[in-house]
């Protein structure tokens, strides 16, 4: 009976030992939580285009014959933590035989073509990777635009400041000196 005791004290010792650096919790393993954060994690480095990528990632897995958990969860496995978790998130609910249109709410919003076309295949039943490459495309295409656009407002916004930098400087190293050099003649001329 004290061996038995034992070895269950050991694998429980086991399970809530601290992890090692990098590696993920046994409880973030067994119970995803829903992510509802914003995309981008602070430091994380990740973005829309990230979600662009794991899209891609998840046509091509699908289009090789994976099954739509077995590709999530690949795709999850070799994306940044972010992305990861919501992947995890969508994986652990198709498991748990959540509808797939279902399994992507509460994710952010830049997953809904993803969710659109997974659900759509899935009504229709046909493959989903076209879709998937499609709705990538669109992500890639909307975070095109909000960067332009992100880059037009800040040309505007640069103008006055180098406008209050450069007019000064401007009025003070040209039209200074040559209104000083047009005085000291008019005044050297004048008798």
């Amino acid at each position: 009976m004290s061996a038995g005791l034992v070895g269950l004290l050991t694998l429980l010792a086991f399970c809530l030992w601290p992890a090692r650096r990098g590696a993920t919790p046994v409880a973030a393993q067994v119970a995803p939580v829903a992510p509802s954060g914003p995309v981008v994690g602070k430091g994380s480095g990740e973005g829309r285009l990230a979600v662009a990528e794991a899209m891609d990632l998840l046509s091509l897995a699908l289009g090789s014959g994976a099954a739509v958990v077995s590709a999530v969860e690949e795709v999850a496995a070799h994306a940044g933590p972010v992305v990861a978790a919501h992947l995890r998130h969508v994986a652990a609910a198709l498991r748990w035989g959540v509808d797939p249109a279902a399994a992507w709410e509460g994710l952010p919003e830049v997953w809904r073509p993803a969710a659109q076309a997974m659900s759509m295949a899935t009504l229709a039943g046909v493959p989903p990777g076209p879709l998937l490459r499609r709705a990538a495309g669109d992500v890639r295409e909307v975070e095109r635009r909000r960067l332009e656009e992100s880059a037009s407002r800040l040309s505007v916004r640069i103008v006055i400041p180098l406008g209050l930098c450069f007019l000064p400087a401007f009025g003070l190293l040209t039209v200074v000196p040559i209104v000083g050099a047009l005085a000291s003649e008019l005044m050297a001329g004048m008798p």
